[in-house]
């Protein structure tokens, strides 16, 4: 590994944790902030600053260790604070560092007994340094306060990660599962006649020339299970391709919730015809995949319901509208389809997309 990748690996943390630590070393400015306000002197300063370099690092590296590394890195990230807090209100900045650094620890119980130990020096070098009461709640809050919000934030943004990760296993085994049942219908649906097919053609050859009457009747056999073969296989396929609401359903909200977009759906339990269900599976599907690529969306709602034989679906998100907007090729398509069934298709912007689908039940 190469110097440059090295200190690139050193200066990150681990990927599971990115996206909540990003924006974390940012704040490390903060530490600089009473030197603005207050005058300070050279050696303060300086103090401060071989402090800071000592910190930089550590903060990085404690999110790669695990148990008694972690501790340590804790109580000196914790020292570097009481140091600098006997030369500036800067260590106000170093021991919320050295707070955060107590979740690293991933067990709560440990890491809740760092916060206690990194919360009580802060006090006790309060005391000594003389701060005052307004300081000293300062310092509790970017030190306690902020530790156990950090603490639980962090675990927070952790068990999601876990439920994702649940979700993409749950769907690829889903896949896994579908391709599994589709090889054993192909199996089911063609095994047993091409090995007709095959016996036939055998026979077939066999008597061409002692017995052609019955070679050709074997033939045209082939010729029948073939046609029937490929019945069979346009039937297959047919039940493959045909959606239904229930499914699309489940495939939107786990799209949608997938990249933070809340769905709720309000769906009345009723008999709904194939072709009715199967044109409300496709409408669904185009909503999810106009919400996924062209709304801001934070949240969509879908709601079904039959009211006096007349069954209306309603889509709706909060997304923002900007400039003109026109139907695409795909919702025109569905309010085509809509017609020919004789219903109707409407679509509103305000506040959000608003899908407007009726159909009478007869």
């Amino acid at each position: 590994m190469s110097a440059y990748h090295y200190l690139q690996r050193f200066y990150s943390f681990p990927e599971n944790l990115r996206g909540a630590l990003n924006l974390v070393p940012y704040f490390q400015i903060l530490i600089y902030l009473p030197f603005i306000f207050h005058t300070f002197s050279e050696i303060a300063f300086g103090v401060v600053v071989i402090c800071h370099l000592l910190l930089f690092p550590l903060f990085f590296l404690v999110f790669w260790c695990k148990g008694t590394k972690v501790t340590a890195i804790v109580l000196v990230l914790n020292l570097l604070g009481v140091i600098t807090s006997f030369y500036s209100l800067a260590g106000i900045g170093f021991f919320a560092f050295a707070a955060a650094a107590c979740s690293a620890y991933r067990k709560l119980y440990a890491s809740l007994v760092l916060l206690c130990v990194v919360t009580f020096s802060y006090l006790s070098t309060a005391y000594l340094t003389g701060q005052s009461l307004y300081v000293v709640l300062t310092g509790l809050f970017f030190t306690a306060i902020n530790g156990l919000n950090f603490l639980f934030q962090l675990r927070k943004y952790l068990s999601n990660l876990v439920i994702k990760q649940s979700q993409k296993e749950i769907s690829s085994m889903a896949k896994t599962s579908e391709r599994e049942r589709i090889a054993q219908d192909l199996h089911d649906s063609l095994g047993q006649s091409l090995t007709s097919i095959t016996l036939k053609a055998e026979l077939a050859e066999r008597l061409l020339e002692v017995d052609p009457a019955t070679a050709l009747q074997h033939i045209l056999d082939i010729k029948k299970i073939s046609r029937t073969a490929i019945t069979g296989i346009r039937e297959t396929v047919s039940n493959y391709k045909i959606s239904t609401l229930a499914n699309e359903l489940a495939s939107s909200k786990f799209a949608l919730e997938s990249v933070n977009i809340t769905c709720i759906h309000h769906i009345e339990a009723t008999e709904i015809p194939p072709q009715v269900d199967n044109t409300l599976a496709m409408t669904i599907r185009e909503a999810t995949t106009n919400i996924l690529r062209h709304s801001q969306a934070s949240m969509c709602e879908v709601s079904l319901w039959l009211d006096k034989q007349l069954l209306s679906l309603h889509v709706c998100d909060n997304g923002k509208v900007v400039g003109k907007v026109s139907m695409g090729h795909g919702l025109s398509g569905m309010s085509d389809r809509w017609s020919q069934l004789g219903g109707s298709l409407k679509i509103e912007f305000q506040g959000g997309c608003h899908i407007y689908a009726t159909i009478p039940l007869k």
